[in-house]
């Protein structure tokens, strides 16, 4: 663990090599992988975990504790969601079926066509 003295922050990492790995940065943001066999020998490496770590990681949770985004993936995005406070978006099988409602406007895809659509509207 890593501690800014000044602002109080911490940043902290936790690896069990090839099973998961977890990292806090400063900011509060979290990731969570499970089975990682390369990010606990190159720590903060973020070509890898953006680049490579989905094609060996099973699960996938990042959170961003400022915006209060999350997202979830499980198997190579074979099923995802993201979060937001006015904002949610869900994914299955790689995209077939796609939920998304933004605050105002609810739509389902299916096979990548709109299917249902509807807007909700406050006076």
């Amino acid at each position: 663990m890593e501690k800014n003295t000044k602002t109080g922050d911490y940043k902290r990492r936790l690896d069990m090599w090839p099973f998961f790995t977890w990292h806090r940065d400063f900011n509060g943001n979290e990731r969570l992988q499970v089975l990682a066999p390369i990010e606990p020998a190159v720590p903060d490496n973020r070509g890898i975990e953006r680049n490579w770590s989905p094609l060996w990681s099973l699960w996938r949770v990042e959170n961003n504790s400022k915006t209060g985004a999350a997202s979830h993936s499980l198997l190579w995005n074979l099923y995802r969601d993201e979060t937001a406070p006015a904002h949610k978006k869900v994914s299955l099988l790689f995209g077939l079926f796609q939920y998304q409602y933004d605050g105002e406007t609810r739509r389902t895809k299916l096979f990548y066509i709109t299917v249902l659509k509807s807007s909700t509207t406050t006076k």
